[in-house]
């Protein structure tokens, strides 16, 4: 092997690593100004390579790991009220609780769709804005399946199972939130 190409091949990787850590920082940074950085870190850092150092893009994969988040945990709710054991109060609970997961999927989704559409938009602004009051509204209907569900009689179990992952949902769009709140338009 030429000299020359063993410079090129350590130069490659010395790149490459300083540019994993630029991009690993600025995530860490990013996630540090929401509710909720561990869960922000965690469920964003194996996209670092993806996001870079894009607010934009950040803010689109924050997103698009919560509606595939909320859509997973839809199915879960879903399943556990075909499961034949609840009540017909904890049925009527659960039902409720799909019905605004489903209400907050299309808010996610409707935003998903308008933050892949704000290049070139005339209107920045005021997409952003529609896009804060979606997710907003995600975030509410979410909050309103979990306390739904605590005011309710519910057995444990089920309440524990859906109150967990529905949880998770309001804090990932909580930190979704966050990032948005944070581009520079």
């Amino acid at each position: 092997m030429h000299p020359r190409q063993i410079f090129l091949i350590n130069w490659d990787a010395t790149t490459t690593k300083n540019s994993s850590e630029t991009y690993t920082n600025y995530l860490k940074k990013a996630c540090n100004s929401t509710l909720y950085p561990q869960l922000c870190l965690e469920s964003l850092s194996s996209y670092t390579s993806t996001i870079k150092t894009n607010d934009l893009k950040l803010c689109t994969k924050a997103l698009s790991v919560t509606l595939k988040a909320a859509s997973n945990t839809s199915k879960l709710v879903t399943n556990l009220s075909k499961g034949g054991n609840l009540s017909k109060t904890e049925a009527g609970i659960v039902q409720d609780c799909i019905d605004e997961m489903g209400d907050s999927i299309d808010m996610l989704k409707q935003s998903l769709k308008a933050l892949g559409s704000l290049n070139g938009s005339d209107h920045i602004q005021f997409q952003i804005s529609n896009i804060k009051t979606w997710m907003s509204a995600a975030l509410t209907d979410e909050t309103t399946c979990t306390d739904g569900i605590a005011e309710r009689k519910i057995s444990d179990e089920v309440m524990r199972k859906i109150r967990k992952t529905i949880v998770n949902i309001a804090m990932l769009t909580s930190n979704a939130l966050a990032l948005l709140n944070k581009l520079p338009y």
